[in-house]
């Protein structure tokens, strides 16, 4: 069913699923098994708990978070929803972002991946992983992320993960151990990451 969200049930929703409420956690499982998410019913129940609770903003869970692969390889996964997407300390020297979003002032490159989705072609993002990959271990500080830096950051670093050694069918599990567990968001996500080493 497609709906539409007004402002405040775009907000509501937004809350009811950052802080994990039931009705939240509902939809992000219905979402996670490839079914529709979200229908009016679920909607009116947000808004409920939504009002009740004093109509919270919702709470972005922001990444700009180092992972070091099995073979020593250190890439940061960010998210975008952020005040200042592009705040650093220290500026990456190249990026990788699988969100048309990203337009940061250093060198990065995009790749084609639909939001909950997988990209249509695994030969180019294998590609462009390599080159990222192979940037990060001559030393330059790198990054990906999408927008939340959950389904597609994920399931891209659970792609790393298997570039740099780990077995195909425990990427999901050790990224969502070693990164976040709300990491890679749909079962065809996960069976992407887990069905990516096979193409060698």
């Amino acid at each position: 069913m497609d709906i539409q969200l007004s402002q405040d049930d775009q907000a509501a929703v937004g809350w009811a699923v950052t802080s994990g409420t039931p009705a939240g956690q509902a939809v992000v499982d219905r979402m996670r098994r490839g079914e529709p998410a979200l229908g009016r019913d679920d909607v009116a129940v947000i808004r409920q708990e939504w009002d009740a609770a004093g109509r919270p903003s919702p709470r972005p869970h922001v990444h700009r978070t180092a992972v070091e692969l099995a073979d020593g390889t250190v890439v940061t996964a960010v998210s975008y929803v952020d005040d200042d997407p592009y705040g650093r300390d220290v500026a990456p020297a190249f990026g990788l972002y699988l969100d048309a979003r990203w337009s940061p002032p250093w060198p990065h490159a995009h790749a084609d991946w639909p939001d909950f989705g997988v990209p249509a072609d695994a030969g180019a993002l294998r590609t462009a992983l390599l080159a990222l990959l192979e940037r990060a271990r001559s030393g330059d500080a790198v990054e990906i992320g999408c927008l939340g830096g959950h389904g597609r950051t994920g399931t891209a670093l659970a792609c790393l993960a298997v570039l740099a050694g780990t077995p195909a069918d425990d990427a999901v599990g050790w990224v969502r151990a070693r990164y976040c567990d709300r990491a890679i968001e749909t079962d065809r996500q996960i069976a992407f990451a887990e069905s990516f080493g096979a193409s060698d």
